[in-house]
Parts: C-alpha cells; sequence; structure tokens
C-alpha cells in the first residue's frame, strides 16, 4: 500500500455524484419502461417484456469484458477514467433515446431494445469502473468513499 493523503469532502462529493446517475438508470426502466412500451407506444406486453429482459442477458457477457478492459486499462495508465468517461458520456444520450421512438409497436418495441442495450453497455462501462475506484483513491480501511457514495443514492 502507499501512502495516499486522505480524500477532501470535495474528492468525496465527486464520486458520489455517480450515484445519482447510476440510480436512475438502475430505477427507472424497471418503473416506466414497461408502462411506456405498452400504453404510449401499443407494444404487446409480452413482447415488452422481452424487450425488457434482453438488456439483463447482454449484461451478463458484457460487464466481465468491461472489467477486463477497466483493470488492464488502470494497469497500463494507472486510471480507469477513459472507459468511465465512456460511459459517463454514451448514458444519458442512450437513456434518453429509449423513450424517444419515433415509432409504435413491433418497430417500437425493436427501438427500445436497441437502445436499452446502448443504454446498458454504456452503463456497464461507466459502472464496473466506478465501483473499482473506491479501492484505488484511499488506504483507509474504511470506505469512505462508498459511504458517501451510498449516501448520494439514497
Amino acid at each position: 500500500m502507499t501512502d495516499r493523503p486522505e480524500l477532501s469532502r470535495r474528492e468525496l462529493a465527486g464520486y458520489a455524484i455517480g450515484s445519482v446517475g447510476t440510480g436512475i438508470h438502475s430505477t427507472v426502466p424497471g418503473l416506466l419502461l414497461l408502462y411506456f412500451m405498452t400504453d404510449a407506444l401499443g407494444v404487446p406486453a409480452g413482447l415488452a417484456g422481452l424487450v425488457v429482459a434482453l438488456p439483463k442477458a447482454w449484461d451478463a457477457l458484457f460487464n466481465p469484458l468491461v472489467g477486463a478492459a477497466s483493470d488492464r486499462e488502470a494497469l497500463r495508465t494507472g486510471r480507469r477514467t477513459r472507459i468511465l468517461l465512456a460511459g459517463a458520456l454514451a448514458l444519458p444520450v442512450a437513456f434518453a433515446a429509449m423513450f424517444l421512438s419515433p415509432l409504435t409497436g413491433a418497430g417500437a418495441a425493436a427501438w427500445v431494445a436497441v437502445t436499452f442495450v446502448l443504454a446498458s453497455s454504456a452503463f456497464a462501462l461507466f459502472q464496473v469502473p466506478y465501483v473499482a475506484l473506491p479501492a484505488e483513491m484511499s488506504d483507509r480501511p474504511r470506505p469512505a468513499p462508498g459511504s458517501w457514495s451510498g449516501g448520494s443514492s439514497a
């Protein structure tokens, strides 16, 4: 372990802000996406359920790849920020696109499926390196960055 200086409140707050975006992506589709697809876009309920399940299956394949890439980047450059930043920039665009389908019915289901997989991919690019950061931010045995992060997601 190296002797890193104590993290400032600003650094802790900066880390904690990331939990706001992750909370939105983790919560909103589960609460609204099925209703939105069936009632606003006219997607049959069974198809809408399949669309919501598809990104979860994709996550099981994609997230380990992101983890490996994040670890390689951290070893090579000492930072994980490039992958994290790519996800942070792409996620709001893909997330908004899920709710901006110009189509209805089966076409809307395809639109939402593609944009939800893209949003889930962007989420993985942000979230996987993000949860690895606290161990690299501080040598303290008490998880201060994680405590701040949990508080901001409440």
